[in-house]
């Protein structure tokens, strides 16, 4: 029995698995950025809000492959979207000082770039 429990996980782990050729980037409490090659599979980073009244911009990139991404705020989806090419934006947060956002890259045969950061109104 356990062996059938060891074989039917293997599976499973390894189709969880992401892999990502020329990862390249840095991620901080109030940014994460990346350039990557091949992304296959999810990459998932918390952003924290630093202050109240404060924009979240962000640019998603993709040059070959299928690349999907989301941010998502404690209480709805912020955005939720395939990339074609290239999306950016900059939106505006009132009182949400200390609120996490959850920034989620999926891909296949990704090839692209990531920025998403917490900048204020004179950035």
């Amino acid at each position: 029995m356990k062996r059938f429990f060891v074989y039917a996980a293997i599976p499973l782990l390894l189709n969880s698995c992401t892999s990502t050729k020329n990862w390249q980037g840095s991620s901080t409490p109030e940014r994460t950025r990346a350039a990557f090659k091949e992304l296959n599979g999810t990459q998932s980073f918390t952003l924290r809000v630093p202050d109240n009244d404060t924009y979240l911009a962000y640019q998603f990139k993709e040059t070959s492959g299928e690349l999907e991404a989301s941010i998502q705020s404690p209480s709805s989806v912020v955005f939720s979207k395939k990339i074609d090419s290239l999306e950016e934006k900059r939106i505006h947060l009132v009182n949400q000082k200390g609120a996490e956002y959850k920034v989620t890259v999926k891909g296949k045969q990704a090839s692209g770039a990531i920025d998403v950061r917490f900048v204020g109104a004179d950035k």
